[in-house]
């Protein structure tokens, strides 16, 4: 799996970085998870949250 790190997921989907906090602090995005050495997300699950949210084109 594609683990990707905050600004890796800013960058990659064009969210501001104090978005994906607000939205991991309202529990909408899950918090990021350490595995395979880094802190991040699995893209797969960051893609879907983000469509789901309307902050990302499908």
């Amino acid at each position: 799996m594609d683990k990707l790190t905050l600004l890796q997921v800013s960058h990659r989907y064009d969210v501001d970085v104090a978005t994906l906090h607000a939205l991991v602090g309202r529990g909408a995005l899950p918090a990021p998870t350490w595995s395979e050495g880094r802190l991040g997300w699995e893209a797969a699950e960051v893609r879907a949250t983000l469509r789901r949210l309307g902050l990302q084109r499908a």
